[in-house]
């Protein structure tokens, strides 16, 4: 278990690499501390689901690089999502798409579906720039604990369990992205989160 300070210049190269050879690791984001792991590779997210013991019918949320990584993971955008791409991104929202088929199983649970956030953290855009895939992002606990906002509050059991471990101090937040699914053309909330439902509909 390695730990590495966000604030240092070396770090984000750090948790990249440990990414791109396979591995799995504790972030920072804008909302809470997430695992981070390659979500392209279905044994490296298998890995996230056993780490965390987290129920393989759960599908797991995506950060993306930049927005155009949307058309790679999705059969379709659609005009309800370009407008709150537009108006939220980046930020805190997760967007729900149908899956591409380059999406494996494991990772939308089965559902067919992937939820996607282009994140506003900068320490996460960075990473995410190196990295040039889209990287796993669910809450860095075992699964039914509290969402950390720091990293005493993540069970020592995923701590042990990682490759690198990214502290950023203490979060302002603790609470996760406002999901929606937009599947179906129209705005289907999943999880209120960090922004509130109403402004998501106003936006549309």
């Amino acid at each position: 278990m390695k730990i590495v300070n966000a604030n240092k210049k070396r770090s984000v190269t750090e948790a990249a690499q440990a990414i791109l050879d396979g591995g799995v690791i504790v972030y920072p984001t804008e909302t809470i501390y997430g695992l981070g792991a390659n979500a392209l590779e279905p044994k490296i997210v298998e890995r996230v689901f056993t780490l965390k013991e987290r129920n393989k019918s759960n599908s797991i949320l995506v950060l993306i690089p930049d927005k155009s990584a949307v058309e790679e993971l999705t059969l379709e955008v659609g005009e309800v999502a370009e407008k709150l791409m537009s108006k939220f991104w980046p930020g805190p929202l997760t967007l729900v798409f149908r899956a591409a088929p380059i999406v494996s199983k494991i990772l939308t649970a089965g559902s067919g579906k992937i939820g996607i956030r282009l994140s506003s953290d900068e320490f996460c855009r960075e990473l995410l720039n190196i990295c040039k895939i889209p990287i796993t992002s669910t809450s860095a606990n075992l699964s039914g604990e509290p969402n950390p906002n720091s990293i005493n509050m993540i069970n020592k059991k995923v701590l042990g369990a990682v490759d690198l471990i990214v502290d950023a101090g203490t979060l302002s937040s603790q609470t996760p992205s406002t999901v929606v699914d937009v599947t179906k053309g129209k705005i289907v909330l999943v999880r209120e989160g960090a922004i509130e439902y109403n402004k998501i509909l106003e936006a549309v």
